[in-house]
């Protein structure tokens, strides 16, 4: 007989689990996320926006045939949203739409299609330059901003395409024609064919068109480049076939890749971005003066001063940054460094090299080994006011220093060309000397990386999703805007519910 509590031979009875089935769930999409998560923030901030741009190329309306559109203001609050989260991938953020709460507030869980998403990304420029200094607008009426002092930094983002998606002209053009040929053999096969599936054929043609396209661009890319660098350095271009418009460039790591320079201009306030485009240049020297223009047409003023690295300081950029009434603060290289090219290239030792020429107050310049040289004409040298001054040659000829001096030129005097400094470049160099320009300077790594680490480190935008140039450029502003609204969050908006 079983005493009382003794378990049976049987198994043990549990409640049986059917996750297959479909149930009904009840749920306020209100209350979905709580009273102070950065959805609300970027949905209240965006509602105030005019996006009339938008509104007017929609082309369904109210009382009249037609499927009803998304609203913008949604697609642009689920883009920034997205953004904010890291998300830069159309498909990826539609998957997410159907589970993050975030997502299916703003969306009052529908899902939007991933090429409905791409398609509004893509958007105009212009549109989104403009809602650009719209958001740049309301910070600085909220005093977030402070356009005294920019500054200016490029940092490599890295391109789709791979290292070995870069080749040389013969090799682009053998495969342009293995892709005209497979393009005709996909349109022959549609017409005599008949019975194929018609998706499967048209996404087949799809792709191989594209392909060829990029090759096209590719090659036309590659012309382009020759032509500026030249016959002998032409022949070693390479260009990718996956994606023309990128470039190799070194990043801070010492490793090349396919990138493009984005180039960022932060205020020293409170880090705010006020201008952000993409380059194909792999160093910032031509960088300074679109991004000057470009803070201009945003923020609707010039700033009062730039501040950039040594990257940017040259003659050109001083000139132009004076011009604008703007003051320029950026380390010049030393002459000594920007001579070893030349002097190694003549033969010459670099405690002869023209910095060492000192120059006198009666107008010649005095060699390391106290000798004279005299001033003998003046002419233009890539736009600058050049004087030629040119040693004794008897002096040269009996000098013991005369070979590393004088180096290949051996045979005769001792010649060095000196710029005359501009007015405004006198100006420039006697400022950074001032201790204040140089206590100043001190902050320009922590305000111009603080946006870059913000976007690759915390939210992991290290390589861009969509390809070439102008669609990087519009990825490059979503990132901008998303990244400034977060601050008006985190500034303006979070301490409300402090």
């Amino acid at each position: 007989m079983k005493k009382t509590g003794e378990p049976s031979g049987s198994n043990p009875k549990y409640v049986v689990l059917n996750r297959a089935q479909l149930a009904w769930l009840p749920m306020q999409v209100e209350r979905l996320i709580e009273a102070d998560p950065p959805a609300r923030a970027i949905w209240e901030l965006v509602s105030g926006m005019n996006l009339s741009s938008w509104e007017q190329e929609i082309q369904t309306r109210e009382g009249e045939a037609g499927r009803p559109c998304w609203e913008p203001r949604l697609l642009v609050s689920i883009w920034i949203y997205a953004y904010s989260q890291g998300i830069e991938s159309a498909r990826a953020l539609e998957r997410m739409m159907e589970y993050e709460r975030g997502l299916q507030w703003l969306a009052g869980t529908q899902v939007i299609n991933a090429h409905t998403l791409s398609d509004f990304r893509m958007t105009h420029k212009g549109k989104l330059n403009n809602l650009m200094g719209q958001v740049l607008a309301l910070l600085d009426r909220e005093g977030l901003i402070d356009r005294e002092t920019v500054v200016q930094d490029g940092p490599q983002v890295q391109a789709v395409a791979g290292k070995g998606s870069f080749h040389r002209r013969q090799t682009l053009e053998q495969r342009l024609e293995l892709a005209r040929r497979v393009v005709e053999e996909l349109n022959q096969r549609a017409e005599t064919d008949p019975g194929a599936e018609p998706r499967q054929q048209a996404a087949q043609r799809r792709a191989a068109q594209q392909r060829l396209e990029r090759l096209q661009q590719g090659l036309r890319e590659l012309r382009r480049r020759q032509a500026q660098e030249g016959e002998r350095e032409g022949a070693e271009i390479r260009v990718s076939d996956s994606e023309p418009t990128a470039r190799k460039m070194k990043h801070s790591d010492g490793g090349w890749a396919p990138s493009y320079n984005v180039q960022i201009s932060t205020e020293t306030k409170n880090r705010i971005i006020v201008g952000i485009r993409v380059s194909q240049q792999a160093n910032d020297t031509h960088e300074l003066i679109p991004a000057l223009e470009l803070i201009q047409h945003l923020c609707r003023r010039k700033p009062q001063r730039m501040m950039a690295d040594n990257g940017y300081a040259t003659r050109e950029n001083v000139e132009h940054i004076a011009r604008s009434k703007t003051e320029f603060v950026a380390p010049w290289k030393g002459a000594e460094s920007r001579q070893a090219g030349a002097l190694a290239q003549h033969g010459r030792d670099a405690a002869f090299g023209p910095s060492a020429f000192i120059l006198q107050p009666e107008g010649e310049l005095l060699c390391p080994q106290g000798e004279r040289l005299e001033a003998r004409k003046e002419y233009q040298h890539h736009g600058q006011r050049t004087v030629l001054y040119e040693a004794p040659a008897a002096a040269c000829a009996s000098c013991e220093w005369r070979q590393p001096c004088c180096g290949a030129e051996s045979g005769g005097p001792r010649r060095v060309s000196r710029i005359v400094e501009s007015p405004a470049m006198q100006a420039y160099l006697e400022r950074m000397e001032r201790p204040e320009t140089q206590r100043l300077y001190k902050r320009r790594k922590e305000v111009g990386e603080f946006p870059q680490l913000w976007m690759k480190g915390i939210w992991g935008l290290r390589r861009f999703s969509v390809r070439g140039l102008v669609k990087v450029g519009r990825a490059a502003m979503w990132a901008g805007l998303a990244y400034n609204i977060q601050q008006w969050i985190r500034l303006g908006w979070k301490p409300r519910f402090a």
